[in-house]
């Protein structure tokens, strides 16, 4: 059986993984044991299977979107829309515009007007 060392942020997360899933906009590690870690706001980037590894990507919009994912799914699988899906998806919007605005003032240089 393969057991993974998860890492996050460059960090020692959980060790003897063998199961990941996802719950309330959170991952959900359990080692050989039973026990269980979450990790907030996170996704599995990669697995590599001969090192034992596992490699999770942060970021804040991350929760949110696991969540309107889930909703969604929940929506299919009772056949019925929910409103509740429409808040989640706002504020998943919000997680987003929020991100590019602070990318947007972090990164952007103003373009220099042609003088010639």
């Amino acid at each position: 059986m393969c057991e993974f060392k998860v890492f996050s942020d460059g960090r020692l997360a959980a060790e003897d993984v063998v199961c990941a899933n996802t719950s309330d906009g959170a991952l959900i590690l359990k080692d050989v044991l039973g026990s269980s870690t979450k990790v907030d706001n996170c996704v599995i980037a990669e697995i590599d299977v001969a090192k034992e590894t596992m490699v999770l990507k942060k970021a804040s919009i991350i929760g949110d979107m696991l969540r309107f994912v889930a909703a969604i799914a929940k929506c299919e699988e009772a056949g019925k829309y929910d409103r509740d899906l429409e808040d989640i998806w706002q504020r998943v919007k919000s997680q987003g515009d929020e991100t590019i605005r602070d990318l947007w003032m972090r990164y952007q240089k103003p373009r220099r007007k042609d003088t010639s």
